[in-house]
């Protein structure tokens, strides 16, 4: 039974419609920008599979980190706990940030860190005794696949379903250089009208 079949008896792939991609491309080996299918196929990754666009697929240095990390420790929960791994990135990271940053606050993946970004400034507000929630994202953006992450994106293609389940916001349109006097005036007007 090749991959594909396999892939078809048990798994649901995210963002994908399986009634109209019923077949997902088994992916066997990944070097650089290049995808291998099972079938001897190749591919450019053209989009990084999202997350490999610095260094590509399978860095010869970065595996050898890994694997020599691991063998130290491999993962320990972060809550209440550290290590020297993230204590020293954390220190790199805070060299090159501008100097009115003290704190990092890691997180996994992209959907996670919009919803850490969401919780954030709303429990600033509610820490302080305001009732604030209405948010202000772009036009068409695209910020993941959990509910705050969907709530800021624009794209109804992959949010239709779970919509009145949504944070509110106010949208506004993507800076282009030309539409900078109108994005201001759209800005004074949602904060004055959802100030508190």
């Amino acid at each position: 039974m090749t991959l594909k079949e396999r892939d078809k008896k048990h798994l649901w792939h995210p963002l994908t419609q399986h009634q109209l991609h019923p077949e997902s491309v088994a992916i066997v080996k990944a070097e650089g920008c290049t995808l291998y299918d099972e079938d001897g196929n190749t591919y450019i990754d053209a989009i990084a599979s999202w997350y490999t666009c610095m260094y590509g697929h399978c860095n010869p240095y970065i595996t050898k980190k890994v694997a020599e990390q691991m063998q130290t420790l491999d993962q320990v929960v972060f809550s209440s706990l550290t290590h020297e791994p993230a204590i020293k990135l954390s220190e790199a990271l805070i060299e090159i940030l501008p100097n009115n940053q003290q704190k990092i606050f890691f997180s996994d993946n992209g959907s996670t860190s919009v919803e850490v970004g969401i919780k954030m400034a709303l429990q600033y507000h509610f820490n302080r005794g305001e009732k604030r929630n209405v948010l202000i994202a772009f036009e068409d953006g695209f910020h993941g696949d959990t509910f705050g992450a969907m709530s800021v994106s624009g794209l109804s293609v992959y949010n239709g379903p779970f919509e009145d389940f949504f944070i509110e916001v106010k949208r506004i349109p993507t800076p282009n250089g030309t539409n900078h006097d109108n994005i201001l005036a759209q800005l004074n007007a949602i904060s004055k009208t959802n100030a508190v």
